[in-house]
């Protein structure tokens, strides 16, 4: 009887053992703004200079998703890369100024009670 209890005791803390953790929401890539200063569209690179003035240089491929207009020097441009193989691969291009902060507008205020 001891025996099953044991066998019993071991099952159940194996088990909560290998259950797994919830798994943390994943985030891909990193984030990034700037100005196109280079472009070599044949090699499908372009650098990005951000506000603080870091130049970052760039590819993108078949699999890059690109809104907002074409591609080229002098655009702002927030995309999204990953690192792989030594490259900085864009995986999201969105080119043109970034969207302003949607700012609640003023409710107008009630009128008085009559």
């Amino acid at each position: 009887m001891i025996r099953v209890g044991i066998v019993s005791l071991l099952a159940i803390a194996l088990t909560a053992a290998s259950s797994d953790p919830p798994s943390k929401a994943k985030t891909h890539g990193y984030a990034l703004s700037g100005t196109v200063t280079g472009m070599e569209e044949a090699r499908k690179t372009f650098t990005v200079k951000s506000a603080t003035g870091k130049s970052t240089s760039l590819v993108w491929t078949s699999a890059t998703t690109m809104v907002g207009g074409k591609l080229k020097v002098g655009e702002r441009v927030t995309l999204r890369y990953l690192d792989k193989d030594g490259k900085h691969i864009a995986t999201s291009i969105s080119v043109g100024a970034p969207a302003p902060a949607a700012t609640p507008s003023p409710s107008p205020s009630p009128s008085p009670p009559h």
